[in-house]
């Protein structure tokens, strides 16, 4: 197993190798720095972002990026500090999820984007609404994709269960679920966080945590009855693992790597994670169908500017450089996005090397809605993490858990 993990990553150096050139030699004493602020779990994130910045300056000798990172637990708690302390940098990214938290603190784009005639259309429509909020558009667009299951092939060979295969169904995940667990093994890995639960609990019962217009909806029947199904997972039928009472966060994504459970919900997204840290062969299915068929959410992440930036233009030409065709080829190349732009998702695929992977996000792209959250959404996600643990041990009710969330967090 070791070997196709370096191969990998020999791989991934190399693509990164050519694009490495120091932040000071990309201008002239013309050139200002921008700060950029990103999350980043893990050194060869670090590394594909500080390649990304590199090769803008490399396009525009007149930018030069700064970039800062941190981890995506604490990303948003710091950038909401800075934002109030007017310090913020002037490069923001931003998750589709968290969009409507954060425009306090960021510049709408819809006159730089008019201004400078940047032309929009080759993005996907679906993730560009998802950085917008009332009617304004407050980033550009790298990524998006729709939550679908990953799988450990060698878990399901060694334990003669059948690959699963776009459209099963919820029962066929159930029964292989059960199927797989033993010898310290599970069969899924169930979470707490709005990406990894509310997918299923989509395709389960159809239930969404808002309305639509920004308001939490977390108490009606059909998601109390979807999520007590979703927890029951763990903590009834024990074929997902017991959710940890500290740090909840990414525990699913930590579980599937660590090649102790046989599924997870993931996205395009995480490709990178997944080829270069998964000891084992990976599989793409779409999360299974429930009465309604195979249902689940998309979601992205984009480029935006501070209003604290003493230099919007700049920042605008520095973005449009980062979510160009070039740069998101590139990035679809190396597994870190699944590229907004239309033109450039083919590299993803070419980069992937996944056997049935456009069949199965194709499928999943048929049926995705964006997930739409609420003004106060990094609350939402926390408190529900404060109570993954009692509730995916049986000690504490969905319906117990989410109207305390739902309390607590009034109107999300």
């Amino acid at each position: 197993m070791k070997g196709p993990r370096i191969a990998v990553r020999a791989a991934v150096a190399l693509a990164l190798a050519g694009t490495l050139v120091t932040a000071c030699g990309a201008g002239d004493g013309d050139s200002k720095t921008l700060t950029w602020s990103m999350w980043a779990d893990g050194g060869e994130e670090h590394q594909v972002w500080h390649a990304l910045a590199e090769r803008v300056s490399r396009e525009d000798p007149q930018i030069a990026i700064k970039l800062e990172t941190s981890s995506f637990n604490d990303y948003f708690a710091k950038l909401g500090t800075r934002f109030g302390s007017g310090d913020a940098p002037c490069i923001v990214s931003m998750q589709s999820l968290r969009t409507a938290g954060y425009t306090r603190g960021m510049l709408p784009l819809d006159d730089l984007i008019a201004k400078n005639n940047f032309d929009v259309t080759d993005f996907d429509k679906s993730i560009m609404e998802g950085l917008s909020v009332g009617g304004k558009q407050y980033a550009l667009p790298y990524d998006f994709g729709p939550v679908i299951l990953t799988y450990n092939k060698g878990i399901f060979r060694n334990a003669g269960v059948p690959e699963p295969k776009p459209g099963w169904t919820l029962a066929e995940f159930e029964s292989a679920a059960r199927k797989l667990t033993g010898d310290r093994k599970y069969g899924f890995v169930a979470a707490p966080q709005d990406l990894w639960m509310f997918p299923m609990v989509l395709t389960k019962t159809g239930a969404r945590p808002t309305d639509g217009a920004g308001r939490l909806r977390l108490t009606t029947p059909a998601m109390t009855r979807g999520v007590q199904w979703y927890a029951d997972l763990a903590g009834r039928k024990k074929v997902a693992p017991r959710v940890p009472a500290s740090d909840p966060a990414f525990f699913a994504e930590r579980m599937f790597l660590s090649g102790d459970v046989a599924m997870s919900a993931s996205g395009p997204w995480a490709l990178l994670n997944l080829k270069n840290q998964a000891g084992f062969q990976v599989g793409l299915t779409t999360i299974p169908a429930g009465p309604d068929g195979s249902r689940t959410y998309s979601a992205g992440s984009g480029f935006g500017i501070s209003k604290s930036c003493p230099d919007p233009e700049r920042a605008f030409k520095a973005i449009t450089l980062m979510t160009a065709k070039k740069q998101l080829k590139w990035l679809g190349g190396v597994g870190r996005a699944y590229p907004s732009r239309e033109s450039a998702q083919h590299a993803w695929y070419e980069g992937a090397r996944l056997a049935g992977a456009r069949e199965v996000l194709e499928a999943a792209n048929a049926t995705s809605i964006p997930l739409r959250t609420t003004k106060h959404w990094e609350q939402v996600n926390h408190l529900l993490n404060q109570s993954g643990a009692q509730l995916f041990s049986g000690a504490s009710s969905a319906k117990q858990v989410l109207e305390q969330v739902q309390r607590q967090a009034g109107q999300g």
